[in-house]
């Protein structure tokens, strides 16, 4: 019977749906109760005859069913046993393959041991043929061996044969040619033999004159093996200059006879009696001062102008003010004419370093003004300008001096002032005295002036006081009236030439240190990296870790954070990257020798750069501890190029410490900045700006003394940087872009000096996130010639001279003099200071009684009628006793009127009875 197909499957299905449908309808109709009885229509009856038909229909449908459920059950059994059958071939497929596959294994093992079998025989076969061989080879080898020592012994026979063949032969030629050579010289020793005599008389004759050479020769050698370093009971000029140059090449005074004497003894030299005491090289270096005052002098009046530098520094707790001038000279060389100004270079002269009371500016110009006139009078006293025939007046070094260099504190540039108008003075009284030498002013004119000069100009002119001036003598009034006459009358003539002719007369400029500039740019620009995190709007740029000292530390540490005491602990604190060079400074090169790691660290950091870098550099820090210009850049340098190093040396420290192998409070302070973005940044930035404008710029402004620079010849240079670093500011990137052209990376438009640094620095930049604005912020923000002037323009006459000189120096006790001033000075300023510091605790003292008399106001309607003077008692009380917080911010200038003193009051009273209410709740409710 054919499988049913979908059609018939269908449509049973729905025939058993309706069967269904069906019985639930009359179980529906059994389930439903009778309702009453009522009378319902007769059902029409089906017929018979229709009711079999239906369910023969029904049967023959069943049939087919069934007939179709055969037919599947005849498909899926012949199926079934079609896969059994193909089950059963594949069982015996498998027997099959199973027994080949152990038939496989029974031949591949004989075939194994087959093989293995042959192997064996082979390798024995292999075995004896070696043996066979080495044996053969042996006996080759001895047998050769024999030929080779037979046919060595013949060789060498034969040899010997042939030697002495040769042997024999040249004994022959030889005893034929030594007959002919004893004949040849037999010959010539008779001539010679006659010559000999001849020149034995000759060296006779010689002999006797050496004799006499000699005995002159070791004369003299005797007087040069002797020196006299005294002639007539004083020392040489050749003795003096010895001891200058001696001391100039850094011998101490007390060590120079020494010097001398192991000189001597090495070059076979014996020194007659002793040499110099450190007292007498003293005076002979004195000499030479004397000598260099005279020069300078000299020169000073013959040179066109000169520029004067000085400035002052601390030693031993005492002041000294040193002083040099630049101007045209002569060379004095053996050779050169001095008269022709043609061959004058500029030189830089030294004129002095002398100890000084204090560095004000009145000091320093009174300090000039007595070198001045010290050297006038020296040149004038001096042979040398009796034999030129001429005198340096006091004034001319003023009148010659056309500018100063100095620093650019407050006290320079007022010193340079009252030295501008110290020139202006004395040319002022130049013309006036020209005018009336050359009758230039009428005599009735200058009668008349001389009526209108008052006490009062005449104190002002001598700067004397009332009682000084009745007291000063006729001579000395009549000095102070020629002083003021020559003053009015000069300033009356000057007042009639025009505005350049006065400019030209009184010029004097005044230049700044380059060195300071420097300095002060950099002092600046890190002022504005600091102000960037607490300025800086709309950006929040984190300040540096706090790189607190140990007390600070400990404060911070044991108090809350909103305390008082670290609060002012914090404030008191200091951070960033001068901080972080200072404390390594102090670590790795401190001034104190004794103190910090010093040449551990050199050593260790030449090392390690050799090993990691291949550079053999020297491994010292720069020297932060000390003033030294660019330390600080060059520092930033090193730290930037070279932290992990650094870190690595401090931590070996730290593990090598044998009692607590723990870092000190330092090492913890660095190892936190060196760990610091923030404060890394900042050392970027000074690195960057010294390697593009400080280190080249120090280089352009300091050049050798053979060509020395004008500081005019600056000016471009000048202007120039501003702008160079305004433009950095603004592109801060450009110098880290290998792009940027060379000029606008370096003020000298040269390569960078350090490349190692730049390539550093890229390196640390993904971890910088503000580098680009801090480098913004960073950027925005000799000798005399004395000796050879000595040699060819003095004389004997002027060495007695600068002799007595020195000698009435030293015997005029100026520094007994200078050391009672300096006491004096010492007490008056502690006088001064407990004078000040007395006043200020009585002034003190009278506020604290004040306020403790003061009562405070709390009625809103006294208040408000109370004066000025009330309302600043109460703000007192309020703002020191009570410590108000918000007056204790306020200063007496934001409280000067009345209407704001009594808002403040009124202010403060609302805050005080607010606290007293608070404190009263709290303690009534046992909090406190």
């Amino acid at each position: 019977m054919p499988p049913p197909n979908k059609r018939r499957i269908k449509a049973l299905r729905a025939n058993r749906a309706r069967n269904k449908n069906d019985d639930s309808d009359s179980a529906d109709d059994e389930d439903t109760p009778s309702a009453l009885p009522a009378p319902l229509p007769a059902a029409k009856p089906a017929s018979l005859r229709s009711q079999v038909a239906e369910k023969d229909a029904r049967i023959t449908e069943l049939e087919a069913v069934i007939v179709d459920l055969r037919s599947d059950l005849l498909a899926l059994q012949t199926a079934h046993e079609h896969l059994r059958l193909d089950n059963v071939s594949l069982l015996q497929s498998t027997r099959t393959v199973s027994l080949a596959h152990n038939a496989l294994k029974t031949l591949k093992r004989k075939a194994d041991i087959a093989h293995f079998d042959e192997l064996g025989r082979r390798q024995k076969r292999i075995r004896r043929l070696e043996v066979d061989r080495t044996r053969k080879e042996e006996r080759n080898n001895f047998s050769i061996l024999a030929l080779e020592s037979s046919l060595h012994d013949n060789s060498a026979c034969i040899t010997q044969l042939r030697l002495d063949l040769d042997t024999t032969t040249s004994q022959l030629n030889s005893r034929d040619a030594t007959i002919n050579n004893l004949k040849a010289s037999l010959l010539a020793k008779q001539t010679t033999l006659t010559e000999t005599r001849n020149r034995l008389y000759a060296v006779l004759k010689q002999a006797n004159r050496a004799k006499l050479s000699l005995k002159e020769i070791k004369m003299a050698y005797d007087a040069l093996r002797i020196w006299k370093p005294t002639e007539g009971g004083e020392y040489t000029e050749a003795a003096r200059e010895l001891a200058r140059l001696l001391t100039h090449a850094g011998c101490a005074a007390s060590k120079i006879e020494f010097a001398v004497k192991a000189c001597a003894q090495a070059f076979g030299i014996q020194i007659q009696r002793r040499f110099m005491s450190a007292r007498t090289v003293g005076r002979a270096l004195d000499e030479g001062g004397k000598y260099a005052e005279i020069q300078v002098a000299r020169e000073i009046m013959e040179a066109p102008g000169f520029v004067e530098s000085s400035d002052g520094t601390n030693h031993h707790g005492l002041t000294y003010e040193s002083c040099h001038v630049t101007l045209l000279a002569p060379s004095y060389a053996p050779d050169a004419d001095d008269s022709d100004q043609s061959t004058w270079t500029y030189k830089t002269r030294f004129m002095e370093v002398t100890a000084a009371l204090d560095h004000t500016a009145q000091r320093q110009f009174d300090g000039t003004v007595e070198m001045a006139t010290r050297m006038a009078s020296t040149y004038s006293r001096s042979p040398l300008a009796a034999r030129e025939r001429r005198v340096m007046d006091k004034n001319e070094y003023w009148r010659k001096k056309l500018g100063e260099m100095k620093d650019h504190a407050a006290d320079g540039k007022k010193a340079f002032r009252l030295s501008a108008a110290h020139k202006t003075d004395i040319v002022t009284r130049d013309l006036g005295r020209l005018a009336m030498d050359e009758a230039d002013v009428a005599i009735s004119h200058i009668l008349l002036t001389i009526l209108s000069i008052t006490d009062e100009d005449l104190a002002d002119a001598g700067k004397l006081s009332e009682s000084e001036l009745q007291a000063l003598s006729t001579e000395g009034r009549s000095l102070l009236v020629e002083e003021v006459l020559e003053r009015k009358i000069g300033q009356e003539q000057f007042d009639l030439l025009t505005p350049t002719e006065q400019s030209d007369k009184t010029t004097h400029c005044f230049g700044g240190c380059c060195c300071h500039k420097d300095l002060n740019v950099v002092e600046y620009g890190y002022k504005a990296i600091q102000r960037t995190y607490s300025t800086l709007d709309n950006v929040h740029v984190p300040p540096p870790v706090l790189l607190a000292n140990k007390a600070n530390t400990a404060a911070i540490n044991n108090s809350g954070n909103d305390s008082a005491a670290a609060q002012s602990a914090v404030e008191a604190s200091t951070s960033g990257g001068i901080k972080l060079l200072q404390l390594i400074g102090s670590l790795f090169r401190h001034k104190d020798g004794e103190r910090g790691y010093q040449d551990k660290c050199a050593i260790f950091m030449q090392n390690r750069k050799l090993e990691l870098y291949g550079m053999d550099d020297p491994g010292k820090f720069p020297d932060v501890s000390n003033t030294r210009y660019g330390s600080y850049t060059y520092g930033a340098a090193e730290v930037v190029c070279f932290v992990g190093i650094m870190q690595e040396l401090i931590m070996q420290v730290i593990n090598a410490k044998t009692k607590s192998g723990q870092e000190n409070h330092v090492e913890h302070n660095i190892l936190k900045g060196l760990n610091c973005a923030v404060t890394m940044t900042e050392l970027i930035a000074l690195a960057l700006y010294g390697m593009s404008v400080s280190w080249p710029y120090m280089a352009l402004v300091r050049t050798t003394k053979d060509k020395p620079i004008n500081l005019l010849s600056l000016t471009d240079l000048h202007r120039k940087l501003p702008q160079f670093c305004a433009r950095i500011a603004a592109n801060p990137h450009i110098l880290l872009d290998p792009t940027t052209p060379q000029d606008q990376l370096s003020i000298d438009a040269k390569p960078f000096l350090n490349d190692f640094l730049l390539q550093s620095i890229l390196q640390l930049q993904p971890y910088l996130p503000n580098l680009f604005l801090i480098i913004s912020r960073m950027f925005s923000a000799e000798r005399n010639n004395t000796e050879a002037f000595i040699k060819k323009c003095c004389d004997s006459k002027d060495k007695k001279f600068v002799m007595r000189e020195v000698r009435k120096d030293g015997a005029s006790k100026k520094q007994v003099e200078f050391r009672r001033a300096w006491l004096k000075l010492q007490q008056e300023k502690a006088e001064k200071a407990l004078k000040r510091r007395e006043a200020a605790a009585s002034k003190k003292k009278t506020k604290a009684a004040q306020l403790a008399a003061t009562q405070l106001e709390l009625d809103t309607n006294k208040i408000n009628l109370m004066t000025s003077a009330l309302l600043k008692n109460q703000l007192a009380v309020y703002r020191d006793v009570l410590r108000d917080p918000i007056l204790t911010k306020k200063l007496w200038k934001d409280m000067s009127t009345v209407a704001i003193r009594r808002t403040f009051v009124l202010e403060a009273r609302d805050r005080e009875l607010a606290r007293y209410v608070f404190n009263y709740l709290l303690s009534c409710n046992g909090i406190c």
